[in-house]
């Protein structure tokens, strides 16, 4: 078989504040045509620093320090960003774990698809936009003619995740790289999106290289799987050797949560019901009749939420659940006002701080801010007059009861795993002790070994603090093993 990615004893390090940091140690690495490789490992492994390499994509602060990336049997370690873009797209195209980072917000879906094959097809627009129109309803995005027209921010996270994975579809490139392209998704889509690419790749012609922290998923998929660790290849083989006879200490220790398997409750025990919550405490967050439309053009209308009603007491966790594009980050950011209801009303209770968990954590921070300042933001702008001690104690707190390693509050956004970036994130609601978190999908780029910290740690908070917490999550087990109430929402008409 046809050999499309050769890695050889590839080394990258990141520089900062700190000095230097490396992240790829000297990994060997390969994908032959007709097959798919599953890179799996804990967040922070390397995984998504290594695939960045590939085209050549690393910030300023990484530097490739030695080995050889061949794709298509050049290394394009040796090319020149002129040469790289008319690599990247055709040879190779890499579907991103944070769509709203990868996308423009200034550009329409559409001319987003449109513009590899533009550049690298050199075919008329309406040709391009008949392919983009096929992508589109390939990806299982409804109304492809309507949506074709509009922006990213009219997208749920999951609907994003979709438009990115046609991107990279746009140039039929013999290689795809998909790094955690389902962490947004939920089940349903996640097994639709996979089935997809593994069906692209299935061809001769065709390779995956499937980055993902879910060994259990890995297994539905992949040919063969490489395991990483601190920077390493640990160990790698066909897919069956690796779960039936693992050799690496590691590796034994990812197969046992991937027994759990992905959405099952690993968390054990059943779910505590607070003694009449409703009863003895006051509502913290009242909705009443609440509806959002967004325009589809001229004419149409996205019903995102119809007539919605719920009532959230204070002291308890209500979890959100429901299929992406049903409306509940819409829900979330109405309570935080980021957007203005269409129709009914919102009430907070009077004296009542909220903070919100965004789901794409890449989107929502500022790429020229460390992650220390971004964790210390929200209390700098309710303190002003701080002490800078005090204030780094603050955050080293918060950074520690994320998860989150101290040595990397030097580093910014771009230059940490998804995983660290969306501790960060938890990090940065918690810093201001609020009275209610809107925690979005918190755990959905995290490995399941992290998933489960993180979620009892919320859950801990919650109970030591009295706070009151809207989880949103796919995953039904995991937010039924800390939550008091479970809302399941449906996707209202999507036209009208």
């Amino acid at each position: 078989m046809k050999t499309l990615l050769k890695i050889e004893d590839l080394k990258l390090a990141f520089h900062g504040s700190d000095g230097r940091v490396p992240a790829v140690r000297g990994v060997n690495l390969s994908v032959s045509a007709g097959e798919t490789l599953a890179l799996v490992g804990e967040s922070g492994c390397g995984k998504t620093a290594l695939c960045r390499c590939i085209l050549m994509l690393h910030s300023r602060h990484a530097d490739i320090e030695e080995g050889k990336i061949l794709l298509a049997g050049e290394d394009v370690t040796a090319r020149s960003e002129k040469e790289l873009e008319a690599v990247r797209g055709r040879d190779a195209a890499m579907v991103f774990q944070d769509p709203m980072s990868s996308l423009n917000p200034t550009f329409s879906i559409g001319s987003q698809i449109m513009e590899p094959m533009r550049i690298h097809e050199k075919i008329s627009r309406a040709q391009a936009k008949e392919k983009a129109l096929d992508l589109l309803e390939l990806v299982g995005i409804d109304n492809p003619q309507v949506r074709f027209r509009q922006y990213p921010h009219h997208f749920s996270g999951g609907m994003r995740q979709r438009v990115a994975i046609a991107i990279a579809l746009a140039c039929n490139p013999s290689l795809i790289i998909a790094d955690e392209p389902t962490t947004s998704l939920d089940t349903a889509t996640q097994d639709r999106i996979m089935e997809l690419l593994a069906k692209l790749c299935r061809g001769k012609d065709k390779g995956l290289l499937f980055v993902t922290h879910d060994l259990g998923l890995a297994e539905d998929i992949a040919d063969r799987i490489a395991v990483m660790k601190d920077g390493l290849i640990v160990e790698s083989g066909k897919t069956k050797e690796i779960f039936q006879n693992p050799q690496h200490s590691y590796t034994q220790k990812l197969l046992g949560f991937a027994r759990y398997g992905k959405g099952s409750s690993h968390y054990h025990g059943k779910v505590k019901e607070k003694t009449n919550v409703q009863a003895d405490r006051k509502p913290m967050v009242q909705i009443e009749g609440l509806s959002k439309y967004f325009a589809l053009g001229r004419k149409a209308v996205h019903t995102v939420l119809k007539d919605f009603n719920m009532t959230v007491y204070k002291g308890e966790i209500v979890g959100i659940v429901g299929d992406s594009g049903c409306g509940k980050s819409t829900l979330a950011r109405c309570i935080m006002g980021i957007h203005a209801p269409s129709d009914g009303r919102i009430i907070l209770s009077e004296g009542c701080q909220v903070q919100m968990i965004f789901q794409d954590s890449a989107s929502a921070f500022n790429p020229r801010m460390t992650l220390e300042q971004i964790i210390a933001e929200p209390l700098v702008i309710k303190n002003r007059h701080m002490d800078k001690q005090e204030l780094q104690d603050k955050v080293y707190e918060m950074m520690d009861q994320a998860g989150l390693g101290r040595d990397l509050a030097g580093r910014h956004p771009y230059d940490v795993s998804g995983g660290q970036r969306q501790r960060a994130a938890i990090a940065r609601a918690l810093i201001t002790d609020p009275d209610l978190i809107i925690a979005d999908e918190p755990i959905s780029s995290l490995d399941v070994s992290i998933q489960s910290q993180i979620i009892h740690l919320l859950k801990k908070l919650c109970d030591e603090r009295d706070l009151t917490m809207i989880l949103i999550a796919h995953d039904r087990p995991m937010v039924e093993h800390v939550s008091d109430r479970i809302v399941k929402m449906a996707i209202p008409d999507k036209v009208v």
